[in-house]
């Protein structure tokens, strides 16, 4: 007798289902990273952690939004946007968690656990009973709605905290020290001067021992954000965060604030582009605007007298940054992304994303990246060609 054997069919979910499974998790969201055995710290609406998907160890390289109204659960890894292999919902996030714990994932192609694994996941943490999450059709609806009023929202501009440069200049030591004989990466004076770049040696602040790099608003009046660098050069062998060698390692709970580098509590980094305020001339003018990943390349180029370069900070080009990009005037986009992995997968990303609307070029460097270079190798190496796509365009 010829046996039948029949498959068992995947569980299919409405995304209102998931959705509401999605807040579930979201509002549990500090059980979670410990059932996960995640180190994080919240600040805000935002828990920001070294990406637990491919294993990095840059504490805030992946941000995760749990609160909100419409989408909550959305996350970004800004060094490998491990988001694009998992989705950047919470779900997908659970995916890429469960994916690196129990099968050893770092890049895309190694082995994954399924999306519905993920979900079982979520349903069996938060004990619910996915097909009784139903939401009705005035609800639908609803969401509907909120879903476009926020996003007609946010395309306007996000309200910036009225901290004027002169506040900024009198809490920091210009200029940073750091960066004149301290570091791997040294600058000019005048480079560091240009742009604020100073030391906080006020004990109690949120900078306290760092060198730190304002960002200001697009009219360069108010201060939006800042990313602050460790004085200290090197990590320690013991806990790999930077803290004075002559003292003990900090607590695990204290751990993050000892981290390499560190944004001011509440700046969203994809949302600015560094030194917009001063190469928007340059770019309007030119029709050309060049990307880079840090701070550190805007200072190089500069130096180096090229003018039209803004820094996205990090591997990823948000979705704000290109909606300044496109009231900018610029026609060609150059990427010079660092030299990795990581950096090619930003130019691959800017690519796919702009180039219905611009000419891209991409420069591929023979260092690790910009800030490694001296100014006389910027000249030699990257000048001429920033020169000849200009003219091509």
């Amino acid at each position: 007798m010829t046996q039948q054997i029949m498959k068992k069919k995947s569980p299919s979910y409405d995304q209102f289902q998931l959705k509401n499974l999605c807040d579930l998790v979201c509002d549990d969201i500090e059980n979670l990273l410990e059932t996960l055995g995640i180190s994080y710290k919240i600040l805000d609406k935002m828990v920001t952690m070294s990406c637990p998907i491919h294993g990095g160890d840059n504490e805030s390289a992946c941000n995760l939004y749990h609160q909100g109204e419409s989408y909550r659960g959305n996350w970004k890894c800004r060094t490998h946007q491990c988001e694009k292999v998992f989705m950047s919902s919470i779900i997908g996030f659970i995916r890429g968690c469960l994916s690196h714990n129990e099968h050893g994932w770092e890049k895309s192609g190694d082995k994954l656990v399924s999306f519905n694994e993920a979900v079982a996941f979520a349903i069996s943490f938060t004990k619910q009973d996915i097909s009784k999450l139903k939401v009705s059709k005035k609800e639908k609806e609803k969401s509907s709605f909120v879903n476009t009023v926020k996003y007609i929202n946010e395309s306007v501009a996000p309200d910036i905290p009225k901290i004027s440069r002169t506040l900024i200049k009198k809490a920091l030591t210009i200029p940073a020290n750091y960066y004149l004989n301290q570091s791997e990466d040294e600058f000019s004076e005048s480079i560091l001067t240009k742009y604020d770049v100073g030391e906080c040696l006020i004990r109690g602040k949120e900078m306290y021992n760092r060198a730190v790099v304002p960002i200001y608003d697009n009219d360069y009046e108010y201060m939006v954000g800042c990313s602050g660098r460790s004085l200290y050069a090197r990590s320690c062998i013991k806990c790999r965060h930077y803290h004075d060698p002559n003292s003990d390692c900090p607590d695990k709970d204290n751990l993050w604030k000892y981290s390499k580098w560190k944004h001011s509590k509440g700046f969203k980094a994809n949302e600015y582009l560094y030194n917009f305020w001063f190469a928007k001339k340059v770019i309007k003018e030119s029709g050309v605007v060049i990307l880079v990943e840090s701070p550190g390349n805007v200072w190089r180029l500069e130096e180096a007298g090229i003018h039209n370069s803004v820094a996205i900070f990090g591997s990823s080009l948000g979705d704000r940054q290109k909606m300044t990009l496109d009231i900018s005037g610029a026609m060609t986009i150059i990427t010079i992304m660092d030299n990795d992995s990581a950096g090619k997968t930003a130019a691959v990303q800017i690519k796919e994303k702009c180039q219905r609307t611009y000419n891209i070029k991409n420069i591929e460097l023979s260092y690790n990246d910009i800030a490694k270079m001296s100014k006389e190798q910027v000249v030699e190496e990257i000048k001429p060609l920033v020169e000849k796509f200009t003219l091509c365009q």
